[in-house]
């Protein structure tokens, strides 16, 4: 079975999609354009075949009816009659002219015949000689068209030929005109056409555009809003519908996703706390056992560690999603003065804070969580020293909290998706010092939680790795 045929591999393979326009509305609005230009050029086409069989039907009518007036005259022994036609003439069997019009006069023969000779070449004569009436057009030298109708007679004698003539100059340059006159207003046509095209298939893709700019708006806090659905049964109403479908199923996996990680990290804190302590107990206890028993105890105690941490890690993630955190006015500055001793004991760091008293809104909790994170992030980086600022912007501007260090910093590689979860940027880092990648991840959930910013970026003065936290200032009561 072959598969189906794309139009757009078509037009591809045809070279024609480099050239067209990227935007769906200006292709469209070319591509009418160009059917508008092909169907204008078939239509003149068209045009001027008909118009030049319309103008031959009315001559040969003419023709005809001269014709038959002269032979009316001619059977009554009236030569002298073809004289007096617009053109005309009398051919004799030898060729020779027995009566001519004076228009029918000057025209030239064809193949520089002598004066006195038919303007119809001699094979034509034979040809009505031995056939009878021929009605068809002869084109003359600086003469133009002529249509003729060449009919035999009997009289002076017979072989007698009776020509009856028009001059086609004036119709075919009327024809040439009218089909000029349409082709030179086809371009102003075809782009005033092209341009309503453009307008149309803007107003026709108005509500897709509308549908895209509501969903680009959309993001992870906000899975429970839903598309505007228009009236009908159209494309776009059917488009509407299957998006708000796709929105119900990303909802619903993604609170599957938040109630698991939310499951299980409250169902491991209890086995993971019980184990830890078990294996402090078995260390305290067991001064007594083999070197290697005690350094895989110590090993199994330093993994129920991690374990531990991660599982708050998930906690605060699934907290920070959730947008559950209760909400109290916190001092960002006084923050890091107080966590600065702790984090500098937990990491081999120099932990230094700065900057004027900055008060947002928020869960003290989770943004202290979010300095450990960061603290954490740069000793895995390598980083000595850590300097925490604090700013104010301009009036009711954000706060920001600024993060340094003098580690490797970012891998520009990895500044697009260090935020996701389980992403860790260096491979040659020890299992220990890497942790499981959710550091940034819940950075970033915990400033989207609090409707903050967050950017990633170099630090000029320490050399390493900068992220800068922007969050709303605290409302004044």
């Amino acid at each position: 079975m072959n598969p189906p045929r794309r139009v757009g591999g078509g037009l591809r393979r045809l070279g024609l999609g480099r050239l067209l326009p990227a935007a769906l509305r200006s292709r469209l609005a070319v591509l009418f354009a160009a059917a508008v230009a092909v169907v204008i050029a078939a239509a003149v086409a068209l045009l001027a075949f008909a118009t030049d069989r319309q103008f031959d039907a009315a001559v040969d009518t003419g023709l005809d009816t001269r014709t038959s007036a002269l032979q009316q005259a001619l059977d009554r022994g009236d030569v002298r009659v073809v004289r007096q036609d617009s053109l005309a003439e009398l051919v004799a069997p030898d060729g020779s002219l027995v009566e001519t019009s004076p228009a029918a006069g000057v025209l030239e023969s064809r193949g520089g015949r002598a004066s006195g000779a038919s303007f119809l070449p001699a094979k034509v004569l034979a040809e009505v000689r031995a056939n009878g009436a021929v009605s068809d057009s002869l084109e003359l030298p600086r003469q133009g068209r002529v249509r003729f109708t060449a009919t035999p007679v009997s009289v002076p004698e017979a072989g007698s030929v009776l020509v009856v003539g028009t001059r086609m100059r004036e119709l075919d340059e009327a024809e040439t005109r009218l089909v000029l006159l349409f082709l030179a207003g086809a371009p102003l046509l075809v782009a005033s056409l092209g341009l309503a095209g453009w307008v149309l298939a803007g107003a026709a893709l108005r509500p897709v555009a509308d549908l895209t700019r509501r969903a680009a708006r959309l993001s992870a806090a906000e899975l429970d809003q839903r598309l505007p659905q228009p009236p009908g049964a159209d494309e776009v109403a059917v488009l509407a519908r299957t998006l708000n479908g796709m929105l119900d199923r990303l909802e619903q996996a993604v609170r599957r996703e938040r109630e698991f990680v939310d499951d299980a990290a409250h169902e491991l804190r209890t086995p993971i706390a019980v184990l830890r302590g078990e294996l402090e107990l078995a260390l305290r206890l067991g001064r007594d056992l083999p070197e290697d028993a005690a350094e895989s105890l110590a090993a199994a105690l330093g993994e129920a560690e991690r374990l531990e941490h991660l599982a708050q890690d998930l906690l605060v993630l699934a907290s920070a999603e959730r947008g559950a955190s209760a909400r109290a006015a916190v001092d960002l500055a006084a923050l890091a003065q107080r966590e600065a001793p702790r984090l500098a004991a937990a990491h081999p760091v120099d932990v230094q804070v700065s900057g004027p008293a900055a008060v947002v809104e928020g869960d003290e909790r989770a943004l202290g969580r979010l300095l450990a994170n960061l603290v954490a992030n740069a000793e895995s980086a390598g980083a000595a020293r850590v300097r925490v600022r604090t700013a104010l912007a301009d009036g009711d501007g954000p706060v920001q909290l600024v993060v340094a260090d003098d580690g490797r910093g970012f891998p520009p590689e990895l500044v697009a998706t260090a935020t996701e979860r389980f992403t860790r940027g260096d491979a040659a880092r020890t299992r220990s010092s890497s942790g499981a990648g959710l550091g940034l991840a819940i950075v970033a959930a915990v400033v989207s939680d609090h409707g903050g910013e967050l950017e990633l970026g170099h630090d000029d003065e320490l050399g390493g790795a900068a992220v800068v936290v922007r969050l709303p200032r605290a409302r004044r009561g």
